[in-house]
């Protein structure tokens, strides 16, 4: 007896009913590619990631039929099943479950024919190779290759091949010679979906290391923000203790008042103002003490400065004649007043 024209296969309506068991349970579905990854590697990965993520590969009309039937925002994925591509299915957030994902990928070398997806740079520098036949094989993929003491060196850094071009079959054996893996195959993600928001790799991709300069950054704003407000937290408030007494030790300095804290303080400011105002009267005026007080401070401020009037003294007699002797007596008469 022949079967009955158009009757669907029971192990596809099986197949669809578990695509949508799947997509139901789970929180955070979505679907990822597999083009190119070899079969070990790809149970590998399953078996790695059983206990966190389900991995179910599917044909792509049975997974767009399941999600037809499951409708509303399911049908966004759609626009993301080509080639090969698998079920991810899994309880991890999206950005979680995102980083499992592409921690499966492993460098790998380009194969011949193949599409690059990258520009391959081979950067100069020594190899492990002695002399021998492998130096042709190098030179023959355009890799400006030498021999220097003993060993072969890449002369130049080279760009072998550029993004979108296909791999030269001598290309790809001298890259593997020289052991560059410029491509990571593993589970390539293409869209994961939570709570019906889409998010595809540009979303999931985030620079952690980026991240937390950033939280530390706003950490540091937010607390000096908060210690300029005079806003009390656990964090802020010894800050602010701290703040608030060297403000009132400079008012009570600045206001003279005469507490015993800042009594040190104040006699070390009158005392630099006194030096001050001695400093602007004439040597008439000033007793011997005065006169070697100043003269203590003098040679401490006049040694630096005494050495940079000799630099620019330097200076001016490589582009004039040398300047007189009373000239440079008065240019260090307007420095020390």
């Amino acid at each position: 007896m022949s079967a009955v024209r158009g009757k669907v296969p029971q192990w596809k309506v099986d197949a669809v009913e578990e695509i949508k068991r799947l997509f139901r349970e789970y929180p955070v579905v979505g679907i990822a590619g597999f083009r190119g990854v070899p079969s070990s590697q790809f149970q590998s990965v399953r078996r790695d990631l059983r206990d966190e993520v389900a991995i179910r590969v599917v044909k792509n009309t049975l997974l767009k039929l399941a999600l037809e039937s499951l409708g509303g925002d399911y049908k966004k994925l759609e626009d993301y099943i080509e080639d090969q591509v698998a079920i991810v299915a899994s309880r991890l957030n999206p950005f979680k479950l995102f980083k499992k994902l592409e921690n499966t990928k492993t460098p790998s070398p380009l194969k011949p024919n193949q599409v690059s997806p990258v520009d391959v740079v081979v950067e100069a520098g020594p190899t492990n190779f002695p002399p021998g036949p492998i130096l042709g094989e190098i030179q023959a993929a355009g890799i400006p290759a030498a021999i220097e003491k003993g060993k072969i060196v890449v002369k130049n850094t080279v760009t072998v091949v550029k993004a979108g071009e296909v791999v030269k079959p001598e290309v790809a054996r001298a890259l593997n010679l020289l052991e560059v893996k410029p491509i990571k195959i593993g589970l390539d993600t293409k869209a994961l979906m939570e709570n019906g928001i889409v998010f595809t790799p540009v979303d999931l991709a985030i620079d952690e290391a980026q991240v937390f300069e950033d939280f530390i950054e706003a950490a540091r704003k937010a607390l000096n923000l908060a210690v300029n407000s005079a806003y009390v937290t656990e964090e802020t408030a010894e800050i602010l203790i701290q703040k608030a007494f060297l403000d009132a030790k400079n008012l009570a300095i600045n206001a003279a008042v005469f507490e015993k804290e800042v009594m040190p303080d104040i006699l070390a400011k009158a005392y630099s103002e006194m030096l001050a105002v001695a400093n602007l009267l004439g040597d008439e005026a000033l007793d011997e003490d005065l006169k070697e007080r100043l003269s203590g401070l003098s040679v401490a401020v006049q040694q630096p400065a005494a050495e940079q009037v000799e630099e620019a003294k330097e200076e001016e007699e490589e582009e004039e004649e040398e300047p007189k002797e009373e000239e440079a007596l008065e240019g260090l008469g307007a420095l020390f007043g």
